[in-house]
């Protein structure tokens, strides 16, 4: 592979790893800014943003490190991200049942300001997910459904197993 390739990989985790750790300090300074203490209504679909963003990072770290070894691939780590693919499903169902509690028990809790900034994160952290295991999600290709490069190699393991 080319040293522009080793780069371009380079940016692409380091940025992901950036994006997290601005995603975390934004979720703090709102609440901050706005008085209200940091509770479940932002938590859960922020941390389900982050995580999602994290395990992007982590997959093209796992590709640049492919790029200096590639005899020697890890074998652990397609595994993993199967796995991590299926926990992400159930942790996006938490925020919704968590919104429904809120509904059934905290009515009044439930039409706050918080929900709405909660209810962005969810949205992002949806195309965060099929943007890494379906299919890459750009303006560019919206209606061609270009699979990502995880979703290839996803598929090339489940088919193997």
């Amino acid at each position: 592979m080319t040293e522009k390739t080793k780069k371009e990989l380079n940016r692409l985790y380091m940025s992901e790893l950036v994006t997290a750790l601005v995603c975390g300090v934004l979720m703090y300074l709102l609440t901050d800014s706005t008085g209200q203490p940091l509770d479940l209504r932002l938590l859960i679909p922020g941390g389900v943003l982050i995580f999602i963003i994290l395990q992007s990072a982590g997959y093209w770290y796992y590709r640049y490190q492919l790029l200096d070894n590639p005899h020697n691939p890890i074998d652990w780590v397609v595994p993993l991200f199967s796995v991590l693919k299926k926990v992400n499903l159930g942790l996006f169902a938490l925020y919704p049942l968590y919104l429904l509690y809120l509904v059934i028990f905290q009515g009044d809790q439930f039409f706050v300001t918080m929900n709405i900034f909660g209810l962005i994160l969810y949205g992002f952290s949806i195309i965060e997910y099929i943007n890494y295991y379906f299919y890459s999600v750009q303006i560019s290709n919206l209606k061609k459904k270009v699979p990502s490069e995880l979703s290839v190699e996803l598929s090339t393991f489940e088919k193997k197993h």
